[in-house]
């Protein structure tokens, strides 16, 4: 029973960053000035900070403005007619333009012409664009390359010649020996179709010379990547966060009193820790309503969440009290993994398979919501489990106060520190033993604060903490035990 009642945390370590301390290697000079010594000297001056976190992804791209093609409207295309892809429409609208022709004299123009030009109809055009937050870089010309990649590749010229190679027949609709398709990629790119694309690539670009192609450079949004510095070519060269550095996922409530979540990128993070300000910004500006959220806290793996069952019980959580643990424990979760502003929670009382197929296939545990059917990150209680297992919770009206080791037990002076008298030192012993064994956890937990604090202080002399020793060693519950 005790077992079912028992909260398993894991402690964490989540330092980002810490200051270091160098020290130089220096001549200790005399009073005239001889040096007589090396010694090493602590380093005074400026911070010193260190990472503790990978930074980035070793993979470094940069910056690119990438021509892409649409189609629009005729009369869009008018307003910006240099970017039109037909250069015999381009020229006449030109042509028209010069002679002082306003829009809708050119539209009139082409409808007269049942909007047809050099035999095409030119209702719907297609014209250059140009995207300009992309980041790109260098990869190797694998078997990964399917039509959609090959589109994302920034030389349309190379994007050309691989489209080619790709939709030939010979690639097209082959089976290994199963029977079972071969996707025509696994065969155009292979190291052996690389080798025949390149000794057939002047074929593939239409009678024209090109060099061997074996890496291209693939586009991708800039999405969440970073800078990795402001001074010269740093500005445009942008990294991706490293994996397992996700590590705050920040809640936030806007004025409704309805949550907002984001997850806060690393390079964020330390520069808030160096100023000091937190893990997490304390405000938050919605981009659609332009209304503020505050802080309410953070949440990183393996932290501790509450979901309570009504609203009632924000207020009065009280986890400890034995008659309400079976209940309880089925509630808590612990937070498994996130990413922007989606959140997964596991039941803290569910252990990982040892085995792949050791519980039900069909049970996962990356959960968003609880059997009810409540998201779990809109109505969840942070909480903070000491190491005997005993838990608080933290709500926003108390977040702001919450430190480290808040997890410690503090209650009323009680009984634990009676002192008592014994006659002979197996008395002594055996009340000891016997008190021990009737504490509670929090009792014992409280015991060895008092015990620490009053032995180990620097404020006392050692006598003085010999006699205290010496009044709170025997600490029966009270004189009459």
């Amino acid at each position: 029973q005790k077992l079912q009642t028992t909260i398993v945390s894991f402690k964490q370590n989540l330092r980002v960053i810490n200051k270091t301390v160098n020290y130089t290697q220096q001549w200790k000079k005399d009073e005239k000035g001889k040096a007589i010594e090396k010694v090493f000297v602590k380093q005074t001056k400026g911070e010193n900070w260190a990472i503790r976190k990978p930074l980035h992804k070793d993979t470094v791209k940069g910056l690119v403005n990438v021509r892409f093609k649409k189609i629009v409207q005729l009369s869009s295309a008018i307003d910006n007619y240099e970017m039109l892809v037909d250069k015999s429409l381009k020229s006449k609208i030109k042509e028209l333009t010069t002679k002082k022709s306003d829009k809708k004299a050119i539209l009139r123009f082409f409808k007269e012409q049942d909007n047809n030009w050099d035999g095409k109809n030119v209702s719907k055009v297609e014209i250059y664009y140009y995207e300009n937050n992309l980041v790109a870089s260098r990869v190797s010309l694998d078997i990964s390359f399917n039509e959609s990649t090959i589109e994302s590749i920034t030389d349309t010229g190379i994007q050309k010649i691989i489209l080619c190679h790709l939709r030939q027949d010979k690639y097209q609709n082959q089976k290994d020996d199963n029977s079972k398709l071969i996707l025509p990629e696994a065969l155009a790119f292979s190291p052996e179709g690389i080798d025949e694309m390149n000794k057939n690539i002047v074929a593939l670009n239409e009678g024209k010379f090109h060099q061997p192609i074996y890496k291209v450079r693939i586009s991708e949004a800039k999405g969440k990547k970073f800078n990795i510095g402001n001074t010269g070519s740093k500005s445009k060269k942008y990294v991706e966060a490293a994996n397992g550095t996700n590590l705050f996922f920040a809640i936030y409530q806007n004025e409704r009193g309805k949550r907002v979540y984001d997850s806060i990128p690393l390079n964020d993070v330390i520069q808030s820790q160096i100023q000091g300000v937190g893990s997490a910004p304390k405000l938050k500006l919605n981009n659609t309503s332009e209304q503020e959220a505050t802080f309410i806290f953070s949440l990183s793996p393996n932290d501790l969440v509450y979901v309570p069952m009504n609203d009632d019980e924000v207020d009065n959580f009280q986890i400890l009290n034995e008659a309400l643990k079976n209940v309880l424990i089925e509630r808590i979760y612990v937070v498994n993994d996130f990413t922007s502003s989606t959140i997964y929670f596991a039941p803290n009382s569910f252990a990982k398979a040892i085995g792949p197929k050791e519980l039900d296939t069909s049970f996962d545990y990356k959960l968003s919501k609880t059997s009810e059917g409540k998201m779990i990150k809109e109505v969840c209680i942070k909480i903070n489990c000491d190491r005997l297992g005993n838990i608080k919770p933290i709500t926003q009206r108390n977040y702001n106060s919450f430190k480290t080791d808040e997890g410690a037990v503090t209650e009323k002076k009680s009984g634990y520190f009676n002192k008592a008298s014994v006659n002979t030192f197996e008395e002594a012993d055996e009340k000891m033993l016997m008190h021990t064994a009737n504490m509670s956890g929090e009792e014992r937990l409280a015991y060895l604060q008092k015990l620490r604090e009053i032995t180990y202080s620097s404020d006392i002399s050692e006598e003085e903490k010999k006699a205290n020793f010496n009044k709170i060693k025997i600490n029966p519950p009270d004189e009459n035990s």
